[in-house]
C-alpha cells in the first residue's frame, strides 16, 4: 500500500501530473502503462516495443499495451524493414481499438493523438508532438527516446 501511495504522488511531482484519484488501484510493482495513438499500428505500438525492451534492460517491471482510436495498419514498407534490422516487432500485440476499459485500467496513458474518452484526471502524458514514424522515423526517434528513458529513469528512481 505504501508502495502504491508513493507511486500516486511520485507520479504527481515527479511528472508534473495532476493528483491521481484515490479509487485508482496502482499494481503495486507494476506500473500499467497505455500507449495510444490513431491507428495503433506505429507511434503506439512502437514507442510500447521500445518501453518494454528498455524496461526490461533495466529490471524494472511494467506493463505496458497499445491501442489504436481507429485501428489499421499504417506501417510503410519502408519503416518494417528498418524496425525488422533494430528488432522492434511493433506486431507484437494484436491490433485493438481503444475502449474506456482500457483507460480505466492504465496507471499512466501516453497519448500520440486527441483521445475519444476521457482519462481518468491526473494520468496523461500527451506525446502528440512526436514526428510521424512513417515519414521521419529518425526525428521521431530524437523526440521519443529520450522521453521514454526519463519515464524509466522515474520509475526506477522510485524502486
Amino acid at each position: 500500500m505504501l508502495r502504491r501511495t508513493f507511486l500516486r504522488v511520485f507520479l504527481v511531482i515527479v511528472l508534473g501530473l495532476q493528483a491521481i484519484p484515490a479509487q485508482t488501484v496502482l499494481a503495486a510493482d507494476k506500473p500499467q502503462i497505455l500507449l495510444v495513438c490513431q491507428f495503433g499500428s506505429v507511434k503506439s505500438a512502437i514507442a510500447r516495443e521500445l518501453l518494454i525492451r528498455r524496461a526490461a534492460s533495466r529490471g524494472i517491471a511494467l506493463h505496458a499495451w497499445s491501442r489504436g482510436i481507429t485501428p489499421e495498419e499504417h506501417l510503410s514498407p519502408t519503416l518494417s524493414v528498418q524496425l525488422r534490422a533494430e528488432q522492434i516487432d511493433p506486431t507484437r500485440q494484436p491490433l485493438t481499438a481503444l475502449t474506456s476499459d482500457d483507460l480505466k485500467a492504465a496507471d499512466l496513458v501516453i497519448a500520440f493523438d486527441p483521445l475519444p474518452f476521457a482519462v481518468p484526471e491526473g494520468r496523461l502524458l500527451n506525446w502528440s508532438d512526436v514526428p510521424s514514424m512513417n515519414s521521419s522515423y529518425d526525428a521521431a526517434r530524437k523526440v521519443l527516446d529520450p522521453r521514454i528513458d526519463a519515464l524509466l529513469d522515474r520509475l526506477q528512481q522510485m524502486r
